[in-house]
């Protein structure tokens, strides 16, 4: 086995007369030269956004738009988790107590929201992350032996802290998507992306049901100065990048299969978040290791069996 750092993927080679993939270009990160590198499989991880790009560059006369993309939906409906809205308060109760250590999670506060039933003026759901704790200050003046001292018996403060955040599905839209530029690349000769997406009128009432939710419940916990508050950050602010490459059964509305193989490359397979079709409220880090080990078992099974 070669390994390779400082490489940077160009595109993914289809081969005509064989009606398949055999291969992927490699721009080397260093010399700028570019190697071919082939295989009988080919999984696309990228992270989400990359990995559409490589597919829409990834053109051939079989595909002029892209591997795989027969449909022209490749790059379209890219979703993200909605972060926008906070809640914190205060506590004024416990003063003899502290914290030891360090956290070593957060609370979630699964979805509550349109779980059986359509309930909101809003599609889908959000859960809340939480965290709380009782601010310290440390003095660092003083020098040697007192500041020593200092940094190791903080001040603690007069009042304990609470503060959820949403987490929030957004709702996957065929105008959010992502394109080739057809003038800017990188160093490497690499057409950039270009990043097309908003929020809708779903994630702005979402936000709002939020605030209103955990307001609510923080007043029934006793809690006090309650702030509530939406970033209206921007789509991308945060984390979670997801779609472009959509699952499904039918060809017309999906990319790729249950087995998150191409519909019209069936030994390239795309297990990152490219594949999902919507974003769900939870870290979706676990799911994608999940589909990943279920899809490489699958090709395994099917290599050997002389199905790719």
């Amino acid at each position: 086995m070669e390994l390779r750092p400082h490489s940077v993927v160009h595109s993914i080679i289809y081969d005509e007369q064989k009606e398949k993939a055999v291969g992927v270009r490699v721009i080397d990160g260093q010399t700028k030269e570019m190697h071919e590198f082939y295989a009988s499989i080919i999984f696309v991880n990228a992270s989400a956004l990359n990995s559409n790009l490589i597919l829409l560059h990834s053109t051939s006369g079989r595909f002029p738009h892209g591997l795989g993309n027969d449909n022209g939906l490749l790059g379209k409906y890219i979703s993200w988790h909605n972060y926008r809205g906070r809640v914190s308060a205060r506590y004024e109760g416990l003063q003899g107590k502290k914290v030891e250590g360090q956290v070593p999670n957060y609370g979630y506060l699964p979805r509550f929201r349109n779980v059986l039933k359509q309930e909101t003026n809003f599609l889908r759901g959000y859960a809340a992350g939480v965290a709380g704790g009782r601010g310290m200050s440390r003095d660092s003046s003083g020098l040697g032996a007192s500041l020593k001292d200092n940094l190791l018996h903080p001040t603690l403060s007069d009042q304990w802290g609470i503060t959820a955040w949403m987490m929030g599905e957004c709702v996957p839209l065929e105008q959010n998507q992502v394109t080739l530029d057809a003038e800017k690349v990188d160093p490497f000769g690499i057409p950039q992306l270009r990043i097309s997406a908003d929020w809708a009128e779903n994630d702005d009432k979402m936000v709002k049901d939020f605030e209103e939710q955990l307001t609510e419940m923080f007043e029934k916990a006793g809690f006090t100065n309650i702030e509530a508050r939406d970033s209206h950050s921007a789509p991308g602010s945060d984390i979670h990048e997801m779609g472009g490459i959509r699952m499904g059964r039918d060809p017309k509305t999906s990319l790729l299969n249950s087995w998150n193989q191409l519909h019209s490359c069936k030994n390239v397979f795309v297990t990152d978040g490219a594949c999902m079709t919507s974003t769900g409220t939870q870290n979706p880090s676990l799911t994608y290791m999940a589909i990943t080990a279920r899809a490489a078992n699958y090709a395994a099974e099917a290599l050997k069996k002389g199905n790719l």
